[in-house]
């Protein structure tokens, strides 16, 4: 049995917020470079152009990538061998407060909200998930949504007749509402079955998913590939100028559901996906 402390979990987010808010994953970095040569509009290639050099002055000037730095969700896939001592809960509001100060990362968390909405100040708390982990090794992953993300993401319990064509059909429609006021090209995380509140999960752990990690299983690999098809068919294109990649990648995890259910979330993220993992 291995004990990991609470505490050094704690500063690992706190560099990982920080990395997150200044450097795009080298994937998605590469997944916007290789839309430029295949955009047809003129438009879309400068938007795209543009997107790179901000990734890149970013990077390189330490500054945020975009103004809404969004707030953070952190993921522990724990190994069955592993443990954690400590009050990791506290640990990661600690460091995440930290990271904000730090950085000078917009305060994006409203307490009470429905109520006075009052700032948080320091984007706190912070949601934290822990699950097992698939084999012996344990990661931390961070990953940060800012607002506009966030409200274009969608979830429908479909009728379970509809099946894949119904899934198809689902995510491209959410695509169509939102695509213009979500800064695309987008990344869409999918949940598929679970449950009301497990499709939802799912669909924001698919966004950690690297674009360019091939998938174990090929027909998720080709649904994959026909729902950034579909989305890329509706013509909204990089920055809402019209073009054809409106999509650059889809992720999606499946879990088994009951039978009189088809639950479909699809978590939508800008170009600026942030996310980062770690093996401890």
């Amino acid at each position: 049995m291995r004990a990991i402390q609470a505490s050094d979990i704690g500063g690992l987010v706190e560099s990982l917020c920080l990395r997150v808010s200044y450097e795009l994953p080298p994937d998605v970095e590469k997944a916007i470079a290789d839309a430029i040569g295949v955009e047809e509009s003129p438009e879309g290639r400068e938007a795209l152009e543009m997107l790179a050099l901000n990734a890149k002055v970013a990077r390189c000037d330490r500054f945020p990538i975009c103004q809404d730095t969004g707030i953070f969700s952190v993921f522990i896939e724990l190994a069955g061998e592993d443990c954690i001592e400590g009050d990791l809960v506290a640990e990661v509001n600690a460091a995440v407060a930290r990271a904000t100060a730090e950085g000078h990362l917009r305060s994006s968390v409203a307490a009470d909200p429905a109520g006075s909405r009052a700032n948080t100040g320091d984007n706190t708390p912070v949601h934290v998930t822990i699950e097992p982990a698939q084999g012996d090794d344990t990661y931390l992953s961070v990953l940060s949504k800012g607002g506009g993300s966030e409200n274009a993401s969608r979830l429908a319990m479909l009728p379970p007749g509809e099946g894949w064509a119904g899934v198809v059909a689902f995510v491209a429609g959410v695509a169509g509402e939102v695509a213009a006021k979500s800064c695309p090209p987008l990344v869409l995380g999918i949940g598929v079955g679970g449950s009301f509140d497990r499709a939802p999960a799912l669909a924001k752990k698919a966004l950690l998913v690297p674009l360019d990690e091939r998938s174990r299983d090929t027909e998720v690999e080709a649904r994959e590939k026909e729902i950034v098809e579909a989305v890329n068919l509706i013509g909204v294109g990089p920055g809402a100028l019209g073009g054809t990649v409106t999509c650059i990648g889809a992720r999606i995890m499946v879990e088994p559901c009951h039978i009189a259910n088809l639950p479909v979330a699809v978590s939508v993220s800008c170009h600026a996906l942030r996310r980062a993992t770690v093996k401890i």
